[in-house]
Formats: C-alpha cells, sequence, structure tokens
C-alpha cells in the first residue's frame, strides 16, 4: 500500500527517510521520553516484511505517524502521535483505522499494544475501536510509570461487520 486519501485530505503513506525530521518533531513534542531516530531510521533501512512505518499528511504535512509490527498472526502497534496542532481531527483515528486495517488483510487475529496508564487520550481512543485492558506492564517507561496491555481481536471484529 503506497497511499491512501481520505475525504478529508489526509494521506496515508509509507514513512520514507526524509520524513524522519518532521516525525521527530511530533515524537519530541507528543512523548515526555521520545524514540530516539535511530530506532526509526533502522526500521526505515530494513523495510522488514513484519515492520509498518506509515505517515498521515495534510498538504504535503506530516501530521502524525504510526508505526505497527505483524507478525506470527498478530498485530502489535508500537507508536501513534498526532502534532499538536491537528489533534482532535481525527487523525489518530484515520492512522489506527488504516493499521488495523492493514492487521487484517495481512494478519487477521489478535493486535495489541502498550499505553501508559496515565495517558487518558489515547486509552480512549483505543476503547472507541474495541480494546481492552489485558493486563499491566509494570514500570514498562523509563520514568517508572506502568502501561497497561490492550487487545482486541481484528477479524472477529471485521467478520461481525460484514455478517450484520
Amino acid at each position: 500500500m503506497n497511499s491512501i486519501q481520505s475525504s478529508t485530505n489526509i494521506i496515508f503513506q509509507q514513512m520514507e527517510q526524509e520524513d524522519l525530521d518532521m516525525v521527530m518533531a511530533i515524537e519530541r513534542e507528543a512523548f515526555p521520553d521520545p524514540w530516539h531516530v535511530s530506532f526509526f531510521k533502522r526500521e526505515l533501512r530494513s523495510r522488514k516484511k513484519h515492520t509498518h512505518c506509515y505517515v498521515a499528511r495534510i498538504d504535503e504535512k506530516i501530521v502524525g505517524y504510526i508505526v505497527f509490527y505483524i507478525f506470527c498472526g498478530e498485530g502489535h502497534i508500537m507508536n501513534i502521535a498526532v502534532d499538536a496542532d491537528y489533534r482532535r481531527r481525527g487523525i489518530a483515528k484515520y492512522l489506527l483505522s488504516s493499521a488495523l486495517e492493514i492487521v487484517h488483510k495481512e494478519a487477521g487475529g489478535e493486535v495489541f499494544l502498550e499505553v501508559g496508564t496515565n495517558n487518558t487520550p489515547a486509552k480512549q481512543l483505543y476503547r472507541q475501536f474495541g480494546f481492552k485492558v489485558y493486563g499491566i506492564r509494570k514500570r514498562y517507561y523509563r520514568n517508572g510509570e506502568d502501561a497497561f496491555i490492550m487487545r482486541k481481536d481484528v477479524e472477529y471484529e471485521t467478520t461481525q461487520r460484514s455478517t450484520n
């Protein structure tokens, strides 16, 4: 999948090396303990089949991104962030929905993620998509914050939608 354009002029496309300055600006703004640029570079260089890195663009500006893995029939949402000036416009929903569609097409099955126990906006987003808390990772983040493990069954949800 090279790119998809939504009805709100959001373009969803694979992340490229030249996107990293804008991606890192969003990453640093969004997280108190951001990923290092070397992580993104390594993932983009390797282009492994199970690694997926996408950006959301509006008028050539990167306004968000998502990184996820598909491995052994399961999806793992690793990171998602939206530029502060573009939040509350449905971009995170668009990114997550697009990623879940790819996971369903390539693997079906379950998707899981970790989210900080104090990250209320992210937890609300994931619950809207049917994710449920299945466990906790104690002191998961470098700042000592715990993370909820959230899961959802993508294959079941898609089957239910198509049969109703």
